[in-house]
């Protein structure tokens, strides 16, 4: 039996007050849940179908277990085809050391506000072995419903960390550390030296990258247009642009 108070406090998750309120985010649908228990997140409630837990006997690590039928489920699922569970996480909060970050390569983003092109940019840094993503406050939450959707279950391993990036790029600044950023004029990614390791900057989905971050960075790319005619695509999606950035650094590492 689901309370009214536990039903309010799900349907509150939807707007990021509460989920920084109770440190919780929603997670809807098997494949997430199924991808979420197999990650290091707490998960602090698991609701399901009768049938959905007969068929998971050995969930563990669950703080608490309910089970819902359809018009609790209809309640608290943002879903039209109703899922047949829903878990509760609690929101991590990473932390890094200059090691790891040094020695690897990491995305850095500038005002990513649509939370379905953070979610895609998360599962195409998962799919590269990007394991942090540092975001400014203007982006998209990483938590939010639609985020997680969209980065099929990425977000509950790339460490997404909200920071100054300008702080942030500063500490790290150095001649054997590059500073990668995207624009519409920079160098052709494909004619480019790319180090495998340092920041790539992805920039808000209008204006790009703002002028306090571009004076941090060393080394502008521009990923080159094949198209015949002057009058093709303007500009790629921000979340299209960073798999093929994300690509060419693997590929010429």
């Amino acid at each position: 039996m689901l309370s009214k108070h536990v039903t309010k406090i799900i349907q509150s998750l939807e707007k990021k007050k509460f989920r920084d309120k109770y440190n919780l985010f929603k997670t809807e649908g098997g494949k997430l849940v199924s991808e979420l228990l197999q990650s290091d997140l707490k998960i602090d409630m698991l609701l399901a179908y009768p049938q959905w837990l007969a068929s998971h006997p050995d969930i563990q690590g669950v703080r608490e277990i309910v089970e819902v039928n359809e018009r609790e489920m209809h309640a608290i699922s943002n879903f039209q085809s109703l899922p047949e569970v829903i878990a509760l996480a609690e929101i991590p909060e990473y932390r890094y050391t200059e090691t790891e970050i040094r020695q690897s390569l990491s995305l850095v983003l500038n005002g990513i506000q649509d939370p379905g092109n953070l979610g895609t940019i998360l599962r195409v840094a998962d799919w590269f072995g990007i394991r942090y993503v540092f975001c400014d406050m203007d982006c998209a939450g990483a938590f939010s419903p639609k985020c997680v959707q969209a980065s099929m279950g990425a977000v509950f391993r790339v460490k997404t960390i909200y920071t100054n990036l300008v702080g942030l790029l500063k500490k790290f600044s150095s001649p054997e550390f590059h500073c990668y950023g995207t624009f519409l004029n920079g160098e052709n990614i494909y004619k480019t030296e790319l180090s495998a390791k340092g920041f790539i900057i992805m920039g808000n989905e209008g204006r790009g990258i703002c002028p306090e971050l571009e004076s941090c960075i060393d080394s502008k790319l521009t990923i080159p247009s094949f198209a015949d005619s002057t009058y093709s695509t303007e500009s790629l999606n921000v979340g299209v642009a960073t798999g093929i950035i994300l690509s060419e650094f693997k590929r010429n590492n």
